[in-house]
């Protein structure tokens, strides 16, 4: 027992709420170098569909006549700039690409959010396996105890000291595989967001009806966003031209001083221009599957997850409780006869690893019910904060 209380000191004493670590999310390094791609492609989509700035150009001639006229130097400045015809289908586009852009960085804030949750879960169901199986190495304790101050008297041979002492040793293994277990999930938490510290495990349940609100979901619009964007941008590629080019040119020559004023516009034809539109088709076509096929998918999957927390819910929560209290009972009884000598050696192991096989069966049934939790919370980017009890 007191190895497991010097155990448990530091995450007391240096206990982390896990709203603190949510808090971090936006300083993580990892989060902001992914931000960062986002606000990169924004970016270049924005000077893809930019017009270009002023253009300026010049030249100089020299004029021999071959009319024996007086000969010299000519002169020429031009400026020019495209200038968008119909900009309004263009400014659609780049407002839905910032738009969707900013909601990528929503949905992606909300898995990091979950990463954490999840991480922070699995911590805690191993800190909660290791206080368990610690409170068994007393019993151990007492029984190699036993055993030796019998083997002393003649009472048991020396094999039973044997088993005791290796029964007590393999328990300090689980307790040491769970100890590493712990600090692995402390560590990948870490990697996500830097802190130091240690964590304060505490109810991580979520709402059942806000987990299953499609309201809750920060995908849904991140999807319907990127159709809208995609019809923009479909639009802006079947137009036959969007821009021309406006160019004022002064020119000196010999005998004469020349203004000008030239427009001309590009016309989308040929087979880029074809290509494009029809890559413009295949990402709205692509865009409207994706939200179909996610819809059904959540469908499903929230049905099958309803089903296995319903499950969950009717048969642990409810015999938890009961199952353990009767393993402590059949401990504390089987120790006592074991102790006045009415029960062998072997039915007090016995009783020992029924409940450690308990405690094991229950709280891997607790670590896949949040897994699957955080499964589903990351697959439909859902805030743990905003669907918490």
């Amino acid at each position: 027992m007191r190895y497991i209380l010097i155990l448990l000191l530091p995450y007391i004493v240096m206990a982390e709420n896990i709203e603190v670590l949510y808090e971090k999310v936006p300083q993580s390094t990892s989060y902001k170098s992914k931000l960062a791609i986002l606000n990169a492609e924004y970016q270049s989509t924005k000077v893809d569909m930019s017009a270009g700035g002023f253009n300026v150009n010049g030249g100089v001639t020299y004029a021999d006549l071959k009319d024996h006229s007086d000969s010299g130097v000519e002169y020429e400045v031009a400026i020019s700039k495209e200038v968008f015809i119909n900009s309004s289908k263009i400014d659609n586009f780049l407002q839905q690409s910032d738009t969707y852009k900013n909601l990528q960085a929503n949905s992606l804030e909300n898995r990091y959010k979950v990463k954490i949750w999840q991480l922070y879960g699995d911590y805690c169901v191993a800190m909660e396996a290791l206080q368990a199986k610690a409170e068994l190495s007393s019993v151990y304790d007492d029984i190699k105890a036993h055993m030796q101050k019998g083997a002393e008297y003649g009472e048991f041979d020396n094999s039973k000291v044997v088993m005791s002492t290796l029964a007590l040793e393999s328990l300090n293994l689980e307790l040491s595989k769970l100890e590493n277990l712990v600090q692995m999930y402390e560590s990948q938490i870490k990697v996500l967001v830097d802190f130091d510290g240690q964590f304060e495990c505490k109810n991580l349940e979520a709402d059942i009806d806000k987990l299953f609100d499609p309201e809750y979901s920060a995908l849904w619009p991140v999807l319907e966003t990127n159709v809208q964007k995609s019809d923009a941008a479909l639009k802006v590629s079947q137009q036959t031209f969007n821009s021309v080019n406006v160019e004022a040119k002064y020119t000196d020559e010999l005998d004469t001083n020349r203004y000008m004023i030239g427009l001309s516009i590009p016309l989308k034809f040929g087979e880029k221009n074809e290509a494009k539109r029809a890559k413009a088709m295949s990402e709205m076509s692509a865009a409207n599957y994706e939200l179909e096929s996610l819809r059904n998918q959540y469908r499903h999957e929230s049905s099958a997850l309803k089903s296995r927390l319903d499950i969950y819910k009717k048969y642990l929560l409810s015999s938890e409780k009961i199952i353990v209290a009767q393993a402590n009972q059949l401990i504390n009884q089987s120790n006592m006869r074991f102790m006045a000598g009415e029960e062998s050696f072997l039915s007090m192991i016995k009783a020992t690893e029924t409940k450690l096989k308990m405690i094991e069966t229950i709280l891997d049934l607790k670590l896949q019910r949040h897994n699957a939790v955080a499964q589903y919370m990351y697959e439909y980017s859902i805030d743990p904060q905003g669907v918490k009890k």
